[in-house]
């Protein structure tokens, strides 16, 4: 064959493994990210909480001392958190519910129970349900949140949808899960 008829091999490109470390390192900067900018966008929320800024009460969670237990959400974590959402009888912080709720989801998936005990393993099985999550989360949130509360905004709803995108992109990605949610 001449080389006029030879075509180089296809290049795929090629994503970088992360370490399971690295991965839920990624997840936590995005839900940093989203906390930051809810706050920042509905500081009435923010005020159920705290009298501090949006960025310092974001590094408070995020860096405190807490251990993803906070009074203003009945120190819950994951689902049960995220149930608060839910609940009409919750008047607090629906932004710090769902944040809590959504990294502590990510820990358990991982196998964790915080950010620092992280095994390197990963568990198919539970990286799918948290794909399942959130990929119901979004519909959830618009059917079954009350009209009045800021999860309902369209700005909270582009943000909330965009991160969820971005952790569900990375897990089929990165972490290769693929999942059969019904």
């Amino acid at each position: 064959m001449s080389a006029v008829y030879a075509r180089p091999a296809p290049k795929t490109a090629h994503v970088p493994q992360l370490t399971t470390k690295q991965a839920v390192s990624a997840h936590t900067e995005d839900l940093r990210a989203l906390m930051q900018a809810l706050y920042t966008a509905y500081p009435a929320e923010l005020a159920k909480s705290t009298q501090v800024g949006p960025r310092e009460m974001t590094e408070w969670v995020f860096d405190g001392k807490a251990n993803w237990r906070f009074e203003g959400i009945r120190r819950l974590q994951g689902q049960e958190a995220l149930a608060l959402l839910f609940d009409q009888a919750f008047a607090g912080d629906h932004i710090l519910a769902l944040v809590v709720g959504l990294e502590t989801l990510v820990f358990e998936a991982y196998g964790s129970h915080n950010e620092f005990d992280i095994p390197a393993e990963r568990d198919q099985r539970r990286l799918a349900m948290l794909l399942c999550e959130l990929q119901a989360l979004p519909l959830r949130l618009q059917a079954n949140t009350q009209m009045n509360t800021v999860l309902r905004q369209p700005v909270a709803q582009q943000q909330i949808t965009a991160t969820l995108q971005t952790l569900m992109v990375r897990l089929r990605d990165r972490e290769q899960v693929a999942a059969a949610c019904h």
